[in-house]
């Protein structure tokens, strides 16, 4: 759904990359186009970590203890900007896909792209201190008292040379490479991080960045399924503002109603 939301309202200049396990590769190569690039996740993360086909929480690693699937999946992420050209990167998870037309240049402000911080989340947000906290650990800044930003969201937009940049910091800081810091964490923020680099290491007059409050998509994070007429209601209250919807795959909606309720059609 996501890949056909992003043909459908994305503006054409965009370039959509999947990042797929090698073992869905055959289900996902009939979606590649001129648009639409697949990068394999063990041709993005380092050689050393590897899968173990009968384990399903893990990663098996050969230079740290075993990388779980959350950390492994933010390895990744934070693989992407070496691994591609483009100055911009928009990070969408597959649980959410396009309901309007969105062009991300439309954000743009004088050369600046949006940075996604909002404010007042303290206490709002599970382990959110601890993951600045770490952070800025990671990135040998001062640790504050506490943290009221998130900078978690489901289009997170990063500027290439500012990923680059603050892995590169992270070595310089810890005196190994990020992969093998990041690698045996139990608990850590891809986006946070990214964000306390962008704020507190670059700062907003050098990030490249403007910041945006506003939450870019309808979401829904529950576990209990959505039937048809709570997917109406949930699309109903969607805002102008926000061009994309994401139903958690947790949730174990079906796609067919889904489909039904926010394409006019079923499963294809």
């Amino acid at each position: 759904m996501l890949v056909e939301s992003v043909e459908r309202h994305v503006a054409a200049h965009v370039v959509h990359y999947l990042v797929i396990d090698r073992r869905d590769l055959p289900m996902f190569k009939p979606l590649e186009s001129s648009r639409t690039k697949i990068l394999v996740v063990e041709d993005v993360i380092p050689s050393w970590i590897v899968r173990v086909p009968t384990v399903r929480r893990f990663w098996l690693s050969f230079r740290t203890r075993p990388v779980k699937n959350w950390i492994l999946q933010q390895m990744v992420k934070l693989s992407i900007p070496e691994k591609v050209t483009e100055d911009v990167l928009l990070y969408t998870d597959s649980d959410v896909f396009f309901v309007s037309a969105y062009d991300p240049a439309a954000f743009e402000r004088d050369g600046k792209v949006p940075l996604f911080r909002e404010p007042g989340q303290r206490g709002k947000i599970p382990r959110n201190d601890e993951w600045h906290s770490l952070a800025a650990r990671l990135l040998g800044v001062p640790a504050h008292d506490s943290y009221d930003t998130n900078f978690v969201g489901n289009i997170v937009c990063w500027r290439r040379d500012n990923a680059v940049s603050m892995l590169r910091r992270v070595k310089d800081v810890s005196g190994k490479d990020w992969t093998r810091v990041v690698a045996p964490l139990s608990g850590f923020s891809e986006y946070i991080l990214y964000g306390v680099h962008a704020t507190e290491v670059l700062n907003e007059g050098n990030s490249g960045h403007w910041h945006d409050g506003v939450t870019r998509s309808h979401n829904y994070w529950r576990t209990t399924p959505l039937d048809v007429a709570a997917l109406e209601k949930f699309r109903d209250e969607r805002t102008p503002l926000q061009y994309a919807v994401m139903i958690s795959a947790k949730s174990h909606t079906k796609v067919d109603d889904i489909r039904r309720v926010f394409f006019g059609s079923g499963a294809n």
